[in-house]
């Protein structure tokens, strides 16, 4: 596991990110499940840039599905 800082809260997940290595750790405090995701750098940056830009949205449900949707998927994945 990596240099993890927390960046936000959404809903019950709680994203950390290690901008060493371009990973984002999705920790679920509903299921406690754990997901660690490795971004190319220009998605890393989007990805920040739009948390940061629209994380006080009034739909948080929504803000969570486009960042799983678009950011934290599949082909991202990193598997220990």
């Amino acid at each position: 596991m990596g240099d993890y800082e927390f960046i936000i809260n959404l809903g019950d997940h709680d994203l950390f990110t290690d901008s060493n290595q371009r990973q984002v750790l999705d920790k679920n405090r509903v299921t406690q499940r754990q997901v660690e995701y490795r971004l190319p750098a220009k998605e890393f940056i989007k990805l920040l840039d739009e948390l940061n830009r629209y994380h006080r949205s009034s739909s948080q449900q929504n803000l969570w599905k486009k960042i799983e949707e678009k950011y934290l998927n599949i082909g991202n994945l990193v598997i220990r």
